[in-house]
């Protein structure tokens, strides 16, 4: 029998109320991002970090965070000069930009994602809601389908019911000064020459 079952709760001021005091005690949540749902929580504990590893059943450490704005991203992560450029072109919005072996980050135009980051005072892992190699899930309900007979489950999903279907982020990289697209989507960039 499971002990641990996940709970919905609305993108209202309660539900996000709810979110921030679990990802501050060290929770998982699935929220709203502008591409789909996003599974994560504090990206720099140990312990979010292996259970977002076990709720998707994964191995691989890279994630993408999200931030709530330019400035918390500095605030946790080493810019170069030219991945300020693209994140002021490109943020809030589906670039992510790889800032280290382990993180590329970003800034989501949804605003729930936005807040909680925000609200929590730290960068949000933002894997994708769902078992590794699974498809993206942009319905609250296909989220908790998906891990309610699971042994790992998130904490909590906060339900902004059916979001635009969009294609994962951008991910880019900073490689001599050059911009080099490791998987194009949303936003369109070139390979710098």
């Amino acid at each position: 029998m499971l002990v641990n079952i996940m709970k919905l709760v609305l993108p209202n001021e309660a539900g996000i109320s709810e979110a921030i005091k679990i990802l501050k005690g060290g929770g998982v949540v699935v929220y709203p991002t502008d591409t789909a749902y996003g599974l994560g929580g504090i990206f720099n504990k140990k312990k979010v970090v292996s259970r977002v590893l076990k709720i998707k059943n994964r191995t691989n450490k890279k994630f993408t965070v999200i931030c709530s704005d330019l400035l918390q991203a500095k605030k946790f992560f080493k810019l170069k000069p030219s991945e300020m450029i693209l994140a002021k072109r490109y943020w809030p919005g589906p670039l992510s930009i790889a800032v280290s072996f382990q993180f590329a980050i970003r800034v989501p135009k949804n605003k729930v994602a936005r807040e909680l980051a925000q609200k929590v005072g730290q960068p949000l892992i933002a894997t994708s809601a769902n078992l590794s190699g699974k498809k993206d899930q942009y319905l609250a309900l296909a989220v908790f389908k998906e891990f309610k007979n699971k042994k790992h489950q998130p904490d909590l999903i906060v339900n902004a019911g059916r979001l635009k279907t969009v294609k994962p982020s951008t991910l880019v990289k900073i490689v001599k000064n050059k911009v080099v697209v490791l998987r194009q989507g949303p936003v369109k960039i070139a390979h710098s020459a």
